[in-house]
């Protein structure tokens, strides 16, 4: 008999206007105790809805199972229960862990109260006696210090860590069914390693079925033993790992393979565009009583690189290892010491005016489109924005064209110019963030984690129009990620860094065939 049987599942939305909008369709799965479940799918395919409403966690009334649902746990029916009877379930025989677990966590309480409660509402445990659980699960899930950190604030910690604590409030009951939606989403490619190695651990001590829902099939595949494959609210496909990996059958599960598997355009690279020599950038820890430093930490040290025109250099590390900061020095926002040369020009020796011109030639693209897009302006007025500042003659019909120029070659277009950046998906959003850098024609792009919150066949389609619009402007990159896949897609020369220093430099095929530093050789590891 199985743990779960999910059968004919069916939800759909209900509308002010009294229509109603399907978003799961006669959905079917079991799941047996101890097995792990993977399902894959881009945003919108209905994985995440799917598993909110196993536990009746969807808005009611405005959502709506169909009438031949069936979610039965242990032989018992949960499609239709008070939420009186759902709370006995939730975090006690079935646990949820959400995909960003800074908005799940209470920024207000520290780590051991948000634990204890789920242990004194299920477990009986007073606060006293919850103390040492608290620590036991912490330390169960191989968070460093746990006394310390049971102590600390979700804002005290790395992702990696919150995620960790996530894990440990859901197995804090020793729940029969652990659900993780996206519980990898943006963290660093070991990080992402250890996560699943901890899930994997923790199925085998507990005997818990674990039910993985995600857009990454690298993770899917070293986890799961099962795998559905979901587009448009339908299963399209299911079966075990290997055979759905190795032999898919349905053309959507042959386009999220293939999409996984980027490859590089070939790029005639040219002299080097910019470089860089013994640069540092350092952030102050501590000051004394005069405001004089006293302690310092050095975010980028002694890093030299340069960047062919034409061509990309792929900078990879885990989150703290001055990736990102790098970027910000070169577009001046931050300070450093060091040199940095654009062409024939040292950066640091540049006046204010001369520095504003060079800005065009030097663009950024953010990690995150919807907090680098302003909520207040339209398409034509983020795009444009640029043109207003560096080419103030332009006239209004002349700017337009401009914009509708580069939307068109972002893959958007004239209906796009009067919307906001929340009536766009994801992926629309970084087209829109990367419309807004090439408007101004720049010789250099800094593409900061361009990719790293989107599905993967998003991703592909990013990179593909990445690789396109260098081959036909001969645009230079610098590719900022912790994706070895996207990196490796994207890159002529890859660096990469460690605690503010580069541990590793090279040519693609050096770097993913041969690598030489133990750092290196660990993220190819766990990228594959």
């Amino acid at each position: 008999m199985s743990l779960l049987d999910v059968k004919h599942l069916s939800i759909c939305f209900n509308s002010a206007n009294g229509g109603k909008n399907t978003v799961v369709e006669d959905v079917s799965f079991s799941l047996a105790k101890g097995e792990v479940l993977g399902i894959v799918g881009e945003s919108g395919s209905g994985k995440s809805v799917t598993a909110l409403s196993l536990l009746g966690l969807l808005p009611f009334p405005k959502a709506e199972l169909g009438s031949q649902s069936s979610v039965l746990f242990e032989g018992k029916e949960l499609a239709g229960l008070n939420e009186k009877e759902f709370c006995q379930i939730r975090g006690n025989r079935i646990a949820y862990i959400f995909q960003e677990p800074m908005s799940s966590l209470n920024p207000l309480h520290k780590i051991e109260k948000q634990i204890a409660e789920t242990l004194v509402l299920h477990r009986g445990f007073t606060e006293k006696t919850a103390q040492k659980e608290v620590l036991r699960l912490l330390k169960l899930t191989g968070i460093k210090n746990a006394a310390k950190r049971m102590r600390a604030y979700p804002f005290e910690l790395s992702g990696g860590q919150r995620q960790r604590v996530m894990i440990a409030m859901a197995i804090a009951n020793n729940p029969d069914i652990l659900i993780a939606d996206e519980p990898t989403t943006a963290l660093d490619v070991t990080v992402q390693e250890q996560i699943i190695n901890l899930l994997t651990d923790l199925k085998k001590k507990l005997n818990m079925a674990i039910v993985f829902i995600s857009h990454d099939l690298t993770l899917v595949r070293k986890i799961a033993d099962r795998v559905l494959v979901m587009k448009n609210g339908r299963i399209v496909e299911e079966g075990g790992i290997k055979q759905v990996f190795e032999r898919p059958k349905h053309p959507y599960t042959k386009e999220l393979i293939n999409a996984h598997m980027l490859l590089k355009n070939g790029v005639n690279a040219g002299a080097p565009l910019l470089r860089a020599e013994n640069l540092r950038v350092t952030f102050p820890l501590k000051k004394n009583f005069f405001g004089k430093t006293t302690e310092e930490l050095a975010a980028v040290d002694n890093v030299s690189f340069s960047v062919p025109e034409g061509g990309t250099l792929g900078i990879v590390g885990e989150s703290g290892s001055g990736k990102t900061t790098v970027g910000m020095a070169i577009v001046g926002l931050v300070s450093y010491k060091g040199n940095i040369f654009f062409g024939e020009s040292d950066l640091h020796r540049l006046d204010k005016e001369s520095r504003r011109k060079l800005c065009k030639d030097i663009q950024i693209v953010f990690q995150d489109p919807y907090n680098s897009l302003n909520p207040r302006m339209n398409v034509e007025e983020i795009v444009g924005e640029g043109l207003l500042v560096h080419y103030p003659r332009l006239s209004p019909a002349e700017r337009r064209q401009k914009i509708l120029r580069v939307l068109s070659e972002t893959g958007l277009g004239e209906n796009d110019l009067a919307k906001y950046p929340h009536e766009f998906s994801g992926g629309q959003r970084q087209r829109i963030a990367i419309a807004r850098s090439l408007v101004l024609e720049p010789k250099l792009l800094i593409l900061d984690e361009p990719t790293s919150a989107l599905d993967v066949t998003i991703q592909a389609q990013i990179i593909k129009l990445l690789q396109e619009i260098q081959t036909n402007r001969g645009l230079s990159y610098i590719f900022i990620s912790h994706d070895m896949n996207a990196v490796r897609a994207m890159s002529d020369n890859i660096m990469v860094m460690k605690d503010g220093k580069a541990v590793e430099f090279g040519t693609v095929d050096e770097i993913f065939n041969h690598p030489q530093n133990p750092y290196t050789q660990k993220l190819i590891c766990a990228a594959i």
